[in-house]
Formats: structure tokens, sequence, C-alpha cells
């Protein structure tokens, strides 16, 4: 089975938006860089990627600020909550054509995510510990 055919929904916390994906989201990183702590207030973010024809909005629309040049982070426009992340140039060897990145946070079950990777760590604060096991690189 391809996982395809469960379904589930995400969006922000005052319900004006909504969304829904097929299947669980095929990547996963926390980012620690200094533009998404700025961005979400928090000491690091994890993003997940899925093919965009798998994603839908189902409710409400999703607001857009270019946060630096090419990088366009979504939100809602009534509760401020972040939703989505897009690039016009992807990470040197990373191909993101066809994707759509959201906060794994963001799902009403985060723990259908599973992480792959800490990224940016080179801006980790340094209260913040990693033990996890997972695989830390400076960049992306």
């Amino acid at each position: 089975m391809d996982g395809l055919g469960e379904k589930f929904q995400g969006g922000c916390l005052c319900g004006a938006v909504r969304y829904e994906i097929r299947g669980a989201p095929q990547w996963a990183a926390h980012c620690h860089c200094r533009s998404c702590q700025r961005a979400l207030g928090a000491a690091f973010a994890t993003w997940c990627s899925i093919d965009e024809d798998r994603f839908t909005l189902t409710k409400g629309r999703i607001k857009t600020c270019e946060t630096s040049p090419g990088v366009a982070r979504g939100f809602c426009a009534d509760c401020g909550t972040s939703l989505t992340y897009a690039a016009e140039q992807e990470p040197e060897g990373e191909d993101w054509q066809g994707k759509t990145w959201f906060l794994a946070a963001t799902l009403d079950d985060p723990a259908i995510v599973a992480p792959k990777t800490h990224v940016y760590v080179s801006h980790r604060q340094p209260w913040v510990q990693l033990d996890d096991g997972l695989p830390s690189f400076e960049k992306f």
C-alpha cells in the first residue's frame, strides 16, 4: 500500500485556515536558522514537505510575506499562525520543485511526522541541546 489513501488535516490556531494532506509527509527536518527563529518566535521550526498535488487548502487562504529575497512565508492573516515556506532557489543539491513545505506543528496530529535531521545548527541557540541522535548539519 502506498499510504496515499490516508488523509491528515491541519490548520491555524483560530481555524480560519485549514488544509488536508493525502498521505504522510515525505520529508521532515528541524531547522535552526535565524530566519525561522525570528519568523516563529521559537528556537527552531520543524518543516515537512509533500508533493504539492497532495496538499489541499480546504478553508480560508494563506497570506504570504517575502521575509528575505526569494523566500515567501505563509501564515493566517487572522491569528498569525505560520503555515508554509516557499523559496525561489533551493539549497544546493536539493530539488524542491513540485513540493509544498509546511510546519509539522500545524497538523492536527503532529505525531505522524518523523523528522530526519537538524539543519542550520550553526544558528542553534546555545540553550538548545541536541541529543535525539539525528544527523546535524551546519547548513541545509
